[in-house]
């Protein structure tokens, strides 16, 4: 009887499965008010967007038919809907915003690995597309459900997560399909390193993410809010007992 192979990316699944959990836990933390906050959403899209900018600039100027592989649907790039969010949420002049350190740091090495192994950048690919397709789309839902803002008739509809017309569920099993093909032409020794660099996706990612700021200002706003309805409900207790 053939044992069955497992695929690639479920043993990269496996393999960062531990740091993969602690993102997803820090960027349910910190995002969990942000879906309130307009300038915290923004602040979260500024720092992706030059990740995945980065990657698309990349996979331009590389031509590598590997890194093709991972955008075969025109419905993956995402540059220009990042752009037009940034600029409803943050301003037109959202790229004078300068860059965190952690931000700078996270470019930095991704040009690092275009000048010296430029087939890693596919991990970064890998992860922060899936990933747009899965936590990405939570986010969105969440937005839609709890955001302030949504309530309006007119609200405006966010751009990069947005995939009307497309079935995420079958692009997200091509887009693991096409990564095991990729795999398939890779020697153990690529596959080791392919995984070891997964990993350093979500630390990069961890540290980004801790750059967004003003959840503290989200969650005053709900506090004083919260102050808003127990002094009104004080005030109908009070009232009802002096009557009574």
């Amino acid at each position: 009887m053939t044992e069955e192979v497992e695929l690639f990316t479920t043993r990269m699944r496996k393999a960062t499965r531990k740091i993969h959990n602690i993102s997803d836990a820090l960027v349910n933390a910190k995002f969990a008010l942000a879906l309130r906050d307009e300038d915290v959403w923004g602040g979260g899209l500024f720092i992706f967007y030059h990740i995945f900018g980065f990657l698309e600039d990349a996979q331009e100027r590389l031509k590598m038919a590997d890194f093709d592989k991972l955008f075969f649907d025109k419905v993956l790039y995402r540059k220009k809907a990042f752009e037009e969010d940034l600029a409803h949420y943050l301003g037109e002049n959202w790229h004078m915003i300068i860059k965190p350190i952690a931000l700078e740091n996270y470019i930095e090495h991704l040009e690092e690995l275009e000048r010296s192994n430029p087939r890693m950048l596919m991990a970064y690919a890998y992860h922060l597309y899936l990933g747009l397709l899965s936590g990405g789309q939570i986010l969105a839902k969440k937005r839609r459900i709890f955001g302030e803002e949504n309530a309006k008739p007119d609200t405006y509809k966010d751009k990069v997560t947005d995939f009307t017309g497309t079935d995420i569920a079958q692009l997200k099993k091509d887009y693991k399909k096409a990564m095991n093909e990729i795999a398939e032409t890779m020697s153990e020794e690529e596959k080791t390193a392919f995984i070891e660099e997964s990993n350093n996706v979500f630390v990069f990612n961890n540290l980004i993410v801790n750059c967004v700021g003003g959840q503290n200002k989200v969650l005053l706003n709900l506090l004083y809010q919260f102050s808003v309805v127990v002094a009104i409900v004080a005030g109908i207790v009070a009232a009802y007992k002096f009557y009574k």
